[in-house]
């Protein structure tokens, strides 16, 4: 199990015998985890279990060991065992502990994975299991890798792929970071993984004799990676595939060597525009099987060339009505419909049309939102505001996210004027501090499944909001808290917009909240697409500047995406707003915005 945050889970055996049967023990089981993520491993063995005894009790109360990583390992009845012949194995190298755990048999061990005279490594028993985990570590040694990572992937695999080349074997390794799995290449026992999300339905897993409980509170909001042998009833589980090897770190598979090293369910990389949609997409959410070019959030080489984005120019309506049970006498109204202008986008013309007379005034705010304000004194129960614009977005809006020599990580360290600037954009919005640690725990797993890496932890953060949340239109409100969509899991544009703001300031990333539109591609000489204008994020990243980054479609904004407003959050950026000084009730709003491409 590799969980995205410390967790608690509960571990039941079910029906165990409780007797001795020909000379043959009930059950042998046993359990290795990282206290608190640290590097030592904490591993406890029952080889003659039955089921009912006191270690088996310990485990119910398994809130005292809170980890991130567990691995299990159960066996059926068998002749009487030894503590030193019972799995898990682990050694110490390099100041982290080393676990191990295999299901196989192999042949003449010794002669082909032959450690040396030399090794600092030696088996406390004779099992062929121990045998392999000394010989790995020793590779690794030799090899100056002080972390699995570090030896690299696909060497791992083929080390893997030479023990079992001596007979059968699954293979779970962990070096407290990463949770490594690899199927025997005969398919010698099936082995299934998923990846658990907190919505998923009933709070306990039944893996064969073993039940994890994730009914506690505290484990309500954990995601995680699992790995069986025996996958649950009624549940959708993927069956490895012979030779498979697959690599879990904080509740998400970071490689897996059946997709190239990608995980599964990442996309593509971006490479081309967006190919019109067979069917129009809902809201302004793409339909990643219709939009390939969802951006993979594990590769950083994504942002293709400016000349393989070439600019592009869009049509845009946005028309807004506004009906009231009874007159308006006097209001007052905040118009932010002008598209930027600037040198990554072009705002060829533009046009607003109010239906209701009022004194107009426009002026710049402190957030550069080019702004519109309207004082109507003439009563009205109707009023409508149209805003037409053709604006061209150039490439340059794909400018690379890297700064040559130079490797951004985590905890990013501002000097005091830079923060004095940036303050706006760094404070969390006011929730308790338990939502709060809650939202920086879930922040810090990207984090630390990064490397603490700035940007990848950030395209991170990206892709799991478009991957893990539900779009739903409906189920949220403007006052909806970013803690209320992290722990229901689904939302809108601006829920997810106002969640990654939340996350990138609690990592100490300036963050704002963009207004604007996203060309979703529909055919719109054959239908008329109704929708809202959309928001997304941008974050300040040092020596770059401010980048767009979508969580609704889980890729970077680019040259689908037309800016118009920004600002700390919703209400620094609202395409319109207003006050009502005198009359007016039963208030109706009606939205419609069209983006077209034009040639």
């Amino acid at each position: 199990m590799s969980f995205d945050g410390l967790a608690s889970p509960v571990v039941r055996f079910h029906d165990i015998p409780r007797v001795h049967v020909e000379g043959r023990v009930p059950c042998g089981w046993g359990f290795a985890w990282y206290p608190d993520d640290d590097s030592a491993a904490v591993v406890v063995k029952d080889p003659n279990s039955a089921g009912d005894d006191e270690w088996v009790r310990v485990l119910h109360d398994w809130s005292r060991f809170h980890a991130s990583i567990f691995v299990a390992f159960v066996l059926g009845a068998a002749r009487r065992r030894t503590q030193q012949d019972t799995h898990p194995f682990q050694i110490r190298h390099a100041g982290r502990d080393w676990v191990l755990t295999h299901n196989g048999t192999l042949r003449d061990f010794k002669r082909g994975l032959p450690l040396g005279q030399d090794t600092p490594f030696e088996p406390a028993g004779r099992t062929d299991s121990e045998h392999v985990l000394c010989w790995l570590v020793t590779r690794l040694r030799e090899a100056g890798a002080r972390t699995l990572a570090d030896y690299g992937w696909d060497r791992l695999q083929a080390r893997c792929a030479e023990i079992n080349a001596l007979g059968t074997a699954n293979l779970v390794l962990s070096d407290g970071h990463d949770l490594v799995v690899y199927h025997d290449r005969h398919g010698h026992q099936e082995l299934h993984v998923t990846r658990r999300l907190p919505d998923a339905p009933g709070a306990e897993v039944r893996l064969g004799i073993v039940g994890l409980d994730l009914s506690d509170a505290r484990e309500r909001n954990r995601t995680v990676v699992l790995f069986s042998s025996i996958p649950p009833e009624g549940e959708a589980w993927t069956a490895m595939a012979p030779g498979q090897m697959v690599v879990a770190r904080r509740g998400a598979i970071v490689w897996d060597s059946t997709h190239g090293g990608r995980p599964p369910t990442r996309r593509a990389p971006l490479a081309r525009e967006l190919a019109p949609p067979k069917q129009p997409p809902s809201g302004d959410r793409l339909d990643p099987e219709v939009h390939p070019a969802v951006a993979d959030a594990a590769i950083r080489a994504y942002v293709p060339p400016e000349a393989a984005r070439p600019g592009r120019t869009y049509a845009i309506h946005h028309e807004t009505r506004y009906k009231y049970a009874r007159n308006v006498a006097r209001s007052m109204h905040l118009l932010r419909l002008r598209p930027v202008h600037d040198p990554l986008q072009e705002l060829l013309e533009h046009s607003l049309e109010v239906s209701v007379r009022g004194v107009h005034r426009n002026f710049e705010d402190v957030f550069g939102n080019y702004t519109t304000q309207i004082d109507v004194e003439t009563p009205f129960k109707e009023m409508r505001v149209v805003s037409r614009s053709i604006v061209r977005v150039h490439a340059r809006a794909y400018d690379a996210l890297e700064y040559p020599n130079r490797r951004m990580t985590m905890p990013l360290v501002w000097m005091p004027w830079q923060r004095r600037m940036m303050d706006p954009y760094l404070l969390p919005p006011e929730m308790p501090e338990t939502q709060l640690l809650e939202l920086s725990e879930f922040a810090m797993a990207a984090a630390a499944r990064n490397d603490s890496d700035l940007l990848e932890t950030l395209l991170d953060l990206n892709q799991t909001l478009f991957q893990d949340f539900k779009y739903v239109p409906g189920a949220t409100n403007v006052m909806t808290s970013p803690f209320e969509v992290y722990y229901s899991r689904q939302g809108v544009c601006q829920d997810f917009a106002n969640l990654l703001i939340c996350l990138a300031r609690l990592l100490g990333v300036p963050a704002r909240y963009r207004t604007g539109y996203v060309h979703t591609g529909a055919d719109y000489s054959n239908h008329i697409q109704s929708e809202a204008s959309h928001a997304w994020v941008e974050l300040y990243l040092p020596w770059i500047g401010w980048r767009g980054f979508d969580p609704t479609n889980g890729y970077m904004v680019g040259a689908d995406h037309v800016r118009v407003a920004c600002g700390r959050n919703y209400r620094d950026a609202t395409p319109t707003s207003g006050t009502i000084f005198e009359g007016g009730s039963g208030e109706r709003m009606t939205i419609e915005v069209r983006v077209e491409a034009e040639d």
